[in-house]
């Protein structure tokens, strides 16, 4: 007995556009070691969003979040967002992350 799972195809998005699924990679931040320092990159993370608005910010709903990779040393802490939050990125830092656009119906 053959069961057909449907695979995702995900192909390299140049230019998201409004109600494409869409996912990317990020840095995760944790909290500075000093009082005005920079947040210090602990790790990687892929997030997976449709795009709800465009603008000078474009605004996703977030359909899943997956830690790639931690930083040896580092505390392993709670993601600073979740599935069904809503957030905001430049298309820049989006496309920084290996923007990558789900094909539908493949």
């Amino acid at each position: 007995m053959t069961t057909n799972i449907p695979q995702e195809t995900w192909v390299p998005c140049p230019a998201p556009a409004v109600s494409d699924t869409i996912r990317w990679r990020e840095p995760l931040w944790d909290k500075p070691n000093k009082p005005r320092g920079k947040p210090d990159k602990i790790g990687e993370q892929m997030v997976t969003a449709k795009l709800t608005a465009m603008g000078e910010l474009v605004e996703l709903q977030v359909i899943d979040v997956k830690r790639l990779s931690l930083i040896d040393g580092a505390k392993d802490g709670p993601s600073k967002i979740k599935k069904g939050d809503v957030i905001r990125r430049k298309v820049s830092s989006i496309k920084m992350g290996g923007c990558e656009k789900l094909l539908q119906g493949a």
